[in-house]
């Protein structure tokens, strides 16, 4: 089976019925949501694709047995949730958006998350104080972020980030009455969290090292140079991926992240195979480079580091 393909035809439905809820939003949130959702609709062209979220309660109905509707609607509730969610990270993160536009919205975002979920969880069950702490592993993390270095001392900080994802593994397992596996699932699900934090990192370090954010590989860049480093260059950065070959043992950590996942035995393989997708795409990057180092030695390596390195 295929970690996405074989789930199309259900997602289809699952972005549908968003598209069906927001329509239902007064004017302007209405035009705004439907704006904010296709950002990250799957099958939009050039959107933002956010596979994990929308697909966790598939890959964990496979092995538990959850009902299709249910996992239906825990996916729709984990959308409402993911754009609530970014509306905060685009207030902590961009001068340009305004609080008055946007929180609005992402009040009308999280009422539909919790009208998904509260239907399947009474008051007294212990999916409310997984909530809570998930909330709260997730202020923890992006409010210390910009003052300490969790890839060097807390990795973990780093798959907090999106810490409310777990609510759809947890919501599956005691649904299923599986609550015992629910401590693995989080185990598991940071390990992906976390490499998949280190994929988006080596794409957005040039504008995370522009703006000042917190990027996975720029702490690698700063601890490969040592102490003492004032302020870190774009053209360091380059050095480091292009002439010291840095890629190469960012992705292997990325590999022994892999082969942690090995140790777990939850029945959610397609997680594992998401995962190796993540891995794979950063050792093909950085064996890419290498490879072309390698063509181009001698001469040719010359006008390859300047292509790089100044461009």
């Amino acid at each position: 089976m295929d970690w996405l393909h074989d789930y199309e035809e259900e997602l289809r439905l699952v972005f549908l019925e968003c598209s069906a809820i927001i329509s239902e939003f007064p004017e302007p949130l209405q035009a705004q949501g439907l704006s904010y959702l296709d950002q990250f609709n799957v099958f939009g062209a050039g959107s933002h694709k956010n596979y994990i979220c929308y697909l966790l309660p598939f890959w964990f109905r496979d092995g538990y047995g959850l009902t299709r509707e249910d996992t239906r609607q825990m996916s729709v509730g984990n959308i409402f949730a993911m754009l609530y969610f970014f509306i905060q990270d685009d207030l902590m993160d961009s001068g340009e958006s305004t609080p008055a536009k946007l929180l609005p919205l992402a009040n009308l975002f999280h009422v539909e998350f919790m009208n998904k979920y509260r239907p399947l969880f009474p008051a007294a069950s212990p999916f409310w104080p997984c909530f809570n702490r998930y909330i709260t592993e997730w202020a923890d993390s992006v409010a210390g972020e910009t003052g300490s270095d969790y890839y060097q001392n807390n990795v973990i900080k780093i798959a907090h980030k999106a810490s409310p994802l777990k609510l759809s593994s947890t919501a599956v397992l005691l649904h299923t009455g599986n609550s015992s596996l629910i401590k693995e699932a989080e185990d598991m699900i940071h390990v992906v969290l976390f490499t998949l934090q280190m994929l988006d990192d080596y794409e957005d370090w040039e504008q995370d090292l522009a703006e000042g954010s917190y990027n996975c590989l720029l702490s690698l860049v700063r601890h490969h140079l040592g102490p003492g480093l004032d302020t870190l260059t774009k053209g360091q950065v380059k050095d480091y991926i292009f002439t010291t070959g840095g890629l190469t043992a960012y992705a292997e950590v990325a590999l022994a992240n892999h082969r942690s996942l090995e140790e777990y035995h939850l029945n959610v393989p397609h997680l594992a195979s998401f995962h190796q997708v993540l891995v794979k795409n950063l050792q093909h990057i950085a064996a890419a480079i290498e490879a072309e180092k390698q063509l181009l030695q001698g001469g040719g390596l010359s006008y390859w580091l300047s292509k790089n390195m100044n461009s």
